[in-house]
Formats: structure tokens, sequence, C-alpha cells
């Protein structure tokens, strides 16, 4: 089975960054700055979040952890957004999920200003991504697209699979990965089945298409009965297994015999989605106005 890692395109995509850094702070007087929100210090994505104030660190970009407490409810979650939102000292805003129960309301993303939010959750760029039709104008359209989403794309491209002509299914329907990702794979030429834990015979659509996307969020879900041989896999999950190590939705070991190729957990899309939001945290810089305030972070 081929492994496809997303380390390598990681790699290439934060080695690109440092000279832009650089044009920012001449330009801005200060790096660029991200902040980042983050409610669950045990949850899966908070392990990426270590990686991502490191990656920051490492390239001279200004990153401040958030971690508010559930009991502290969601008035106080608003006014961290609007304080963050109106504050020119940061550039982007970055909010992990799991929020606490309710606070993923439209009121949140409306609330998440579009030029700042890298993550492409707010109404305003959500939106702007349904109405375009190719890709091309979902790549220069001025407007930041979920980055895991975006990430999968980039993954295929770097191994050569193109999505045009292709039947793909894409397990899970989130609004941070299936729905935006059906959509771009769709305005690649691809056709498209979005299929979620409750699509009745769901092993019967991945036999039926050339390409299984799953992000559905269940440790090791995915195993080689539910796949015809030859196929490719593209794990965006993000779980922890009974030991408490890190897995994907498909159960590697089971698959690796009759799968054609895959991508690892942690190691594949991890690491592009990783890179890919810093480099938006980056382009959010390189847009964002020039202010007086511009070389203090307000706290």
């Amino acid at each position: 089975m081929r492994i496809l890692e997303g380390k390598t395109l990681s790699a290439e995509i934060l080695g690109a960054l440092p000279a832009r850094v650089e044009a920012v702070r001449a330009r801005l007087g200060r790096p660029p700055a991200l902040a980042i929100i983050n409610y669950f210090a045990d949850s899966p994505s908070a392990v990426y979040v270590k990686r991502k104030i490191a990656a920051c660190e490492k390239l001279g970009i200004t990153v401040k952890l958030f971690a508010p407490k559930p009991v502290e409810g969601y008035p106080a979650f608003k006014s961290l957004l609007a304080r963050l939102g109106s504050d020119p000292a940061y550039d982007a805003i970055m909010l992990e999920r799991p929020l606490p129960d309710g606070f993923e309301a439209l009121e949140t993303w409306d609330a998440l200003p579009a030029a700042k939010d890298v993550d492409g959750l707010s109404s305003l760029n959500m939106g702007r991504l349904f109405i375009a039709k190719k890709f091309s104008e979902i790549e220069g359209g001025g407007y930041f697209s979920p980055c895991t989403a975006l990430a999968v794309i980039r993954l295929l491209r770097f191994h050569g699979i193109k999505p045009a002509g292709l039947n793909i299914a894409v397990a899970g329907r989130s609004a941070v990965v299936g729905r935006p990702l059906a959509h771009m794979l769709t305005a690649l030429d691809a056709t498209v089945t979005l299929c979620h834990t409750r699509t009745k015979d769901i092993a019967a659509v991945f036999r039926n298409s050339d390409l299984v996307i799953t992000a559905i969020g269940k440790a090791k879900w995915l195993k080689k009965d539910m796949l015809p041989a030859g196929m490719t896999v593209i794990d965006v999950g993000t779980n922890f297994d009974e030991n408490g190590k890190m897995c994907g939705d498909a159960d590697l070991e089971d698959i690796k015999q009759t799968a054609a190729a895959a991508t690892p957990v942690p190691g594949g899309v991890g690491p592009v989605t990783l890179a890919c939001l810093i480099e938006a945290a980056v382009r959010a810089a390189e847009l964002a106005p020039k202010t007086e305030k511009g070389g203090i972070i307000l706290t």
C-alpha cells in the first residue's frame, strides 16, 4: 500500500513563508499575529494546537492562545470574539473545535470577521465558497476556505491524484470538512456522494467509488470489508484509540493489504492542514490595513 504522507508538502508550504513574514514585518512594523481560542485541552484538535504554536514561533509569527472555561458562558465567548475581531493587532482568529454545547450557533459564525477568519467558518466566507462554481474561483476569490478541506485538495494534487471525472465518496457532513470538501471536489469536476453515519449501506457507496475520503470522527471505523480492492483512502479523522494513541477513521493495519493507497494518521492530512492555517494567517496579515497600533498586541 502506498502511503500518502503530508509532511513533505507541509514543509514546502511552511518553507515559502519566511519571506512573506518579513514583508509583513516591514510593512506593519510587526510580524503576523494569530489568536487561537481553545476550550478543551484534552480534545484531539488540542494536539495540533501545540504544533501550530511551535510552527508559528519558528517562523517568527506572534501567536496567543486563549483558553476560556466553558462555565464562563456564551456571553463571555462572544465578548472575546468581539474584542479580538476589533483589535488591529491580531490579523487572524482560529477557533478550535469542539466548542462547548450551544456555542456553535449562527451568531458565532456571524461574529467572526471574515478578514480574520482564516479557517473559513464565518457566514460570509462560507457563503462565498459555496457560490463559487470552479476551483479557480475558490483559489483566487480573496476569501478564506476551511483549511482541512483545502488541505485534502492540496494533498491530492501533491500526490498526483486528479479529482476530475472520479466518483468520490466523502464520509462526514460537517461544515468544517465534509460539506466544503464535497463542494471543492465538485468544483474540480468530480462526482461526489456525500454520506454519513446514517447513510444506508455506506459500504455499497464506497464500493461504487473511485476514492474514499473519511471525516466521520470515529476511531478505526473504516475496515477492509467496507472497501473494494485497490481503493485509495484519504483519512481526515483525528481520534484516539483504546490505548490513547492518535489514529484516524480508517483502521490502517486492517486495510493495508487491500487498499492501493492511504493517508496515515498522524502524518497525513494533519500537517498540511496546519501549514494551510499558518499560510492563511500570513495572508490575513498581508491584507490587513496598516494602523498606528500595528506593533502592539492588545490583550
